[in-house]
């Protein structure tokens, strides 16, 4: 390593230590986890687990290249289809990751000439996928029609002839909210821009057959770019697009993360189509109610409860924030401890993750062990 990038990594760490954002990969990790997004615990269901280890003996432990040149495993074209189903559109597209999604969505929808809506707080890979696009990026507020409507006018008076985006969560990834799905539709359409909707944290948790937050609004033909993930309620990994089967086209042909990446492994799609019949199953619904009563009894008596799976308790300090997870940790709990550039300065929070797989004797310990932080 040169001697200008050590000083340049030593520096950054100095400043990242006094700001107190240094991250390292936590080496003791407690055995009771509020701390994924498995919502419904299926990562670890036998049968998703078989359903992958058929695929890996029926089509190999990796895709071998890029689907443009290995072609499709089976997996793919059935977990596509199938998602496609789910969402109630055309067609579906999967990626390697989650992340890698909008990288390759975004840009190839909107360019130079165009405009993206993005809400200020949203997901670090829309912003990544916005910023590739280089079109002209705009941010807006959060559930403020007011807001939207000012950047929409005058991105519009702006510029006349150029595309408009407006990208959303369904559900926060750390605030925990649903967005107002009603009001984004309304002013898409009066001012004639597409809406893409990251349903990541939604999907599997909410709406008819775990379709989603656009499913449970009665929405979704509304929405004009469904973004998904196969790594959080469907318990494995990748992303996924859903859309019109000439939109999947544009993006098998354009979307450049599709284009040049390594296809997803046939296990991770496998065990997401598993998962993903469960989901939509008789049982699926169970996992939800379950879900759902473990969110009712976190809640109860919360000072700002939310009513999805993503709970939060604000520190505002980063150091209280991780004395707290350490806390946690040590009486055998882990929680996610969320500081800055992850979400904005002096809104550092643990984010506890509920699950359909917790048991009401498991979410009473970490009740109590949030109050014994209170009263310390």
């Amino acid at each position: 390593m040169s001697l200008a990038l050590t000083a340049l990594s030593e520096q950054r760490k100095a400043a990242r230590f006094a700001h107190g954002t240094q991250r390292a990969l936590p080496k003791d990790v407690a055995a009771l986890s509020f701390a994924d997004n498995d919502y419904l615990g299926l990562s670890r269901e036998p049968r998703v687990a078989e359903a992958a280890i058929r695929a890996i003996r029926d089509s190999g432990t990796g895709a071998r290249a890029a689907r443009h040149l290995a072609g499709s495993c089976p997996e793919h074209a059935r977990l596509e289809k199938n998602l496609a189903a789910w969402k109630g559109t055309e067609a579906a597209l999967v990626f390697a990751s989650g992340y890698q999604t909008p990288l390759g969505v975004i840009p190839s929808l909107v360019g130079t000439k165009d405009t993206v809506l993005l809400e200020r707080n949203a997901h670090a890979c829309l912003f990544d996928g916005a910023r590739l696009s280089t079109a002209r990026l705009r941010l807006f507020t959060r559930n403020d029609a007011n807001s939207l409507v000012e950047v929409l006018t005058s991105s519009q008076k702006l510029n006349p002839e150029g595309r408009i985006l407006i990208i959303a969560e369904s559900l926060h990834s750390m605030d925990g909210d649903f967005v107002d799905l009603q009001s984004l539709v309304a002013l898409k359409n009066r001012f004639g821009a597409w809406l893409l909707l990251d349903e990541a944290h939604a999907s599997g948790v909410m709406g008819p057959a775990g379709a989603g937050w656009a499913a449970e609004q009665r929405l979704s033909p509304e929405v004009d770019v469904h973004l998904g993930t196969l790594g959080k309620a469907l318990g494995s990994s990748g992303g996924f697009v859903a859309a019109r089967a000439l939109v999947i086209d544009h993006f098998l042909n354009e979307a450049r993360t599709f284009l040049f990446g390594t296809a997803p492994a046939p296990a991770a799609m496998a065990a997401a189509g598993q998962a993903l019949e469960i989901v939509r199953s008789t049982e699926g619904s169970n996992l939800r109610e379950k879900l759902q009563a473990n969110i009712r009894l976190f809640s109860a008596g919360q000072a700002d409860p939310k009513k999805g799976p993503i709970q939060t308790k604000m520190f505002g300090s980063n150091d209280r924030t991780l004395q707290a997870r350490d806390s946690l940790r040590a009486a055998g709990m882990e929680v996610a401890a969320i500081r800055p550039p992850t979400v904005p300065d002096k809104t550092a929070r643990l984010r506890i993750s509920l699950s359909a797989r917790h048991s009401a004797p498991e979410i009473s310990r970490l009740l109590e062990g949030l109050t014994q932080l209170r009263d310390a």
